[in-house]
């Protein structure tokens, strides 16, 4: 009799048990929601008070070419090192948006939130609604929010890398449908960033590791190498114009000392925010020991696969010369999705310790992003928005002595200056005359770029012709000697903010 109750009590609460599960699903939907909305606004509010960078405005020149089939031409001469897709995604929105800053960076934003909510709903159907939270959250703890307010791809990069694996564990009928969405997103993915395939990296570990000679590889696999494959052939044309102007050194020659450093500078507190969750573990305590985890699932395998990615992309940069953690931000997505089902499978029942975890990554996350809401200058890649935000206070007291031409050795700081000078047109640049120079390789890309805006640059015979009528901004030692062997005199106008020298 007790036991006939006993299951009449349990199968009475079955419907409040599925209720409260339906509920937390949809709270944890509104909240994956809300929070994307909060990186997306806050990202598009801190593109607005921020200045664009060296790279940024080459994406802005590129994007307002005249003709969209400039940009191919444009980067058949080494103007930029990204495919052209990305450029023409930039023009669509800058032309929709009426060409303002915001519009140039909004593709960024958009795709950024859009990805945060692809990696919730992944890990969410790998565990469920709470620990889908905890993979979003995990995100902002990043770099990842620094690209969702910049100018270059690398924010919608990270977008696809989390399409790609929602597809690859997308457990729906069907072999050919699912092979061709994860197809298209590779074929996407290489057409905004060279970098993408190393995304395929995991992938094709996870397919070895199960591989027997009479079985063939997935579809999916398959037609992700195409899709991969395909835009590099046939933008082939361009990576090899770009490599070919510029030495091994300048772009991020590997090495092992830069590969140790990727991690830390992917998640930058992230020693911090593991010691803290596991420091909460201990105090809390797991769940019933007498309860067995169950085995680790092939979506969280292949996510923690993605840490390969790193080392796949040092390697192929013994051969292209190009080794920088934002080349590697598709990592992203696949080390969320597994550490939230890592952290399902060892605290499912203990609702506490995942709540704390969720709280604490949210936390941190939400702090950082309106610290910067708070002083957007303070995001300030190599100190050149200072050095920018410093000419601009020089422009008016060199015009106003007289000066027709301010001169700048420097080439991101001139292209930066030129880009947000009243009188841009009295700007100008006079290129390092060695390779050995540290700016040679940056001063041929903004030559390269002169072939399509109108920028100036000068030759030793420009600036004598016009010694008396220029400022020169910070010159360097071999720029004042050649002009005191033409006979002109150097005299220190300003030391502050920056060392300014007229010729007379």
């Amino acid at each position: 009799m007790s036991t006939l109750t006993n299951v009449a009590a349990q199968d009475s609460s079955l419907p409040k048990i599925r209720h409260t599960a339906r509920v937390v699903e949809i709270g944890s939907l509104l909240m994956a929601a809300v929070l994307a909305t909060f990186y997306l606004v806050s990202s598009i509010y801190i593109a607005s008070h921020r200045l664009f960078w060296f790279d940024e405005i080459f994406t802005v020149h590129l994007a307002r070419l005249p003709h969209w089939t400039a940009i191919w031409t444009a980067l058949a001469h080494a103007t930029d090192s990204q495919p052209p897709i990305y450029y023409l995604v930039v023009r669509v929105f800058d032309q929709l948006l009426g060409h303002n800053d915001i519009a140039i960076r909004l593709p960024s934003a958009l795709a950024m939130a859009a990805g945060l909510l692809l990696t919730f709903d992944c890990a969410r159907r790998l565990t469920d609604g709470p620990h889908g939270l905890i993979a979003l959250a995990v995100l902002p703890c990043s770099f990842l929010p620094y690209y969702g307010y910049e100018a270059r791809p690398y924010g919608i990069y990270f977008m696809l890398a989390a399409l790609a694996l929602w597809v690859w564990t997308y457990n729906g009928k069907g072999k050919w449908l699912p092979a061709i969405f994860f197809g298209t997103t590779f074929l996407l993915g290489a057409t905004i960033h060279y970098y993408f395939g190393l995304c395929l990296v995991p992938y094709a570990l996870w397919e070895a590791t199960r591989w027997r000679p009479w079985k063939p590889p997935s579809a999916k696999l398959i037609a992700g190498t195409v899709g991969a494959i395909v835009p590099v052939a046939i933008f082939s044309p361009l990576i090899v114009a770009f490599s070919n102007q510029f030495r091994q050194t300048f772009w991020g020659h590997p090495s092992v000392w830069l590969l140790g450093k990727v991690f830390s500078d992917v998640f930058p507190s992230g020693l911090v925010l593991l010691a803290l969750v596991m420091v909460w573990v201990t105090l809390v305590g797991a769940e019933d020991k007498t309860i067995a985890s169950p085995p680790m699932q092939p979506g969280e395998a292949v996510g923690w696969l993605f840490l390969c990615i790193p080392l796949a992309g040092f390697v192929v940069a013994y051969k292209t010369n190009a080794f920088a953690d934002r080349y590697l931000i598709g990592t992203l997505p696949g080390i969320a999705v597994a550490f939230a089902c890592w952290i399902w499978r060892g605290f499912r029942n203990a609702s506490l310790v995942s709540a704390a975890i969720f709280l604490l990554l949210t936390t941190w996350g939400l702090a950082n992003q309106l610290k910067i809401v708070e002083h957007p200058e303070v995001v300030d890649r190599a100190g050149q928005q200072t050095v920018t935000r410093r000419n601009l206070t020089l422009e008016g007291r060199l015009l106003g002595d007289g000066k027709r031409f301010i001169l700048f050795s420097d080439a991101m700081v001139y292209l930066e200056a030129q880009y947000y000078f009243q009188h841009p047109e009295g700007c100008a640049l006079i290129l390092a005359p060695r390779e050995e120079d540290p700016d040679y390789d940056s001063g041929r890309l903004v030559l390269n770029l002169a072939r399509y805006y109108p920028l100036h640059i000068w030759a030793l015979e420009d600036l004598t012709k016009h010694a008396r009528e220029t400022a020169l901004i910070a010159p360097p030692p071999s720029t004042l000697n050649a002009l005191d062997q033409a006979g002109f005199k150097a005299e220190v106008r300003f030391s502050e903010p920056f060392r300014v020298v007229y010729m007379h």
